[in-house]
């Protein structure tokens, strides 16, 4: 056995402590949104960069007055965003996501309609780049919500931009023609129901993701205890005969859980079980097996340890149960441990363990026979 697996063993609780809150997986629409918020930062750190550089060019005399101005107000807002970005969560995300979506298209109304020439065509293209990038990362902080901000985005400024391709101090330009508006309008529309139809998709994909998940925990997981089913126990089984690595099995049983149920209900009866499986399933590691295989029996399949070791595992949690049981009512286990020989087949290994469960509750109860 290797010294890592030695310490694992080592390491693992020989008390029961009640579990506390599991760490929780994160959705496909978290995992969306996480990517988001960082794309999103991406996106700052990248406009404030900008900004500087337009500062700097500034005081080397480059640029005009009005985009000057802009480029500052954008480096101190973009500044005070960075710093409190630690602090902020995903709320905060989404509302600076769709302020800065926001800022963009009243730049844009600002360069088609009050903005000097040269100022206007920097706008513009600003929009142009930007944009997009906005309504895509809203996509993902938003979900089906930023189809209605991406068609609004596009309605705004292909409207503005009918009404300020009519002014003539844009005719040097080129952006005199009222038939711009319209294939704005047009891109961002599509490009907002193409994106809603990638939400809508990825939606039910999750969502039958998630029902697969419900019914594959429902094949596998004991009702009543939360824990492997003997489903699951036969699975690991066949899969270690069928290779060579060394492992043990413990066959578990309550001992006189019949009496259990009879003199105190099937109420006490099910709180000590889904105790058991408790202390059974914080006792062991990631890599083993603990399932219950019927009734009051539960079967441990541990991976990679020798036949003293096995015994010395299966010694903790008869004491575990014994111990952590107590607030219930004082309920111990009898456990036959068998451990692997290459060859042997999954019944001739399970017989083994049910020979050493018998005769331990043969010879008293609440023991551990090793066979």
């Amino acid at each position: 056995m290797s010294r890592e697996t030695t310490t694992q063993l080592l390491a693992m609780p020989t008390e029961y402590v009640a579990p506390g809150a599991e760490a929780r997986a994160f959705s496909a629409a978290e995992v969306d949104q996480r990517s988001a918020s960082r794309m999103l930062r991406i996106l700052i750190v990248f406009a404030w960069a900008l900004a500087a550089a337009v500062m700097v060019s500034a005081a080397l005399g480059y640029g005009t007055t009005f985009s000057n101005t802009l480029a500052a107000v954008w480096f101190v807002v973009f500044s005070i965003i960075l710093v409190a970005w630690p602090k902020m969560n995903l709320a905060w995300h989404r509302g600076i996501a769709v302020a800065i979506l926001a800022l963009l298209v009243i730049r844009w109304c600002i360069s088609w309609l009050l903005a000097e020439p040269a100022d206007a065509m920097i706008g513009i293209l600003i929009g142009l780049l930007y944009t997009p990038v906005l309504v895509i990362i809203t996509t993902l902080l938003w979900g089906r919500l930023s189809a209605y901000l991406g068609a609004l985005t596009g309605l705004i400024m292909g409207a503005v931009a009918v009404v300020g391709s009519s002014r003539d101090a844009l005719a040097d330009a080129y952006l005199n023609d009222w038939r711009i508006g319209p294939l704005v309008f047009c891109v961002y529309g599509l490009f907002s129901w193409l994106l809603g139809i990638w939400v809508r998709e990825r939606d039910e994909l999750r969502e039958t993701a998630e029902r697969v998940e419900r019914l594959r925990k429902a094949a596998n997981t004991d009702t009543l205890t939360g824990i492997a089913n003997r489903r699951v126990a036969e699975r690991a089984l066949n899969l270690f005969a069928a290779g060579q690595r060394r492992y043990a099995v413990m066959m578990i049983d309550i001992d006189h859980f019949k009496v259990i149920n009879d003199e105190h209900g099937h109420d006490t009866g099910d709180r000590i079980l889904q105790r058991i499986a408790d202390i059974l399933k914080s006792r062991m590691r990631v890599q083993d097996t603990v399932a219950r295989w019927g009734g009051e029996e539960f079967v441990v399949v541990v991976e990679s340890v020798t036949r003293e070791e096995a015994a010395s595992i299966a010694e903790s949690l008869r004491q575990m149960v014994e111990q952590g049981t107590s607030d219930i009512l004082s309920t111990t286990i009898s456990v036959g441990v068998a451990h692997s020989n290459t060859g042997q087949s999954v019944d001739q290994i399970l017989k083994r363990a049910d020979e050493g469960l018998y005769a331990a509750k043969n010879s008293g109860r609440n023991k551990v026979i090793t066979v």
